[in-house]
């Protein structure tokens, strides 16, 4: 599992710089840059600005990935029994490479929907991508360490 995690990351971020490359010449000189929580853009850039998003998805990517293979940098939320520990910090690498997929899946996401916007073809993002968004980034965390700490408050 943590390997396809691992892989599908790559994949996306991989297919989002292919994406751009081979839509780059196409695009007009000015996309959007910022967004409002309506989802219609606010501020515009010139084009180049279409590589921050997968640039910043790369850095952020590899840099928690390397965090998600140290499992004693995982910090558990609270005191599990110590023949328990390395379950635990295996399990919340995990979580922290769902989060990581996700996030780039977000970034490859808004950087189609930014080229979408900028040669025409929509004109803001889906009304739902906040809402979406949101709820995976904070909901993927709370159903890896809810039950956890639920179990071990009635451990205690």
């Amino acid at each position: 599992m943590d390997i396809l995690l691992e892989i599908t990351g790559m994949i996306v971020i991989l297919g989002c710089f292919v994406f751009i490359a081979s839509n780059y010449q196409d695009l007009p000189d000015s996309l959007p840059r910022h967004y409002g929580l309506d989802g219609v853009p606010d501020a515009y850039s010139a084009k180049g600005i279409i590589w921050v998003l997968p640039i910043v998805g790369l850095i952020l990517y590899m840099v928690i990935g390397l965090v998600s293979n140290v499992p004693s940098m995982i910090n558990i939320p609270f005191k599990p029994n110590p023949e328990k520990v390395e379950f635990y910090q295996k399990k919340y690498c995990r979580m922290i490479r769902v989060l990581n997929v996700v996030m780039v899946c977000i970034f490859a996401f808004l950087t189609y929907q930014s080229i979408q916007i900028g040669i025409g073809a929509k004109s803001q993002l889906p009304q739902y991508f906040s809402l979406v968004a949101i709820t995976l980034l904070l909901g993927i965390p709370l159903i890896f360490v809810i039950p956890d700490l639920i179990k071990a408050r009635k451990q205690n």
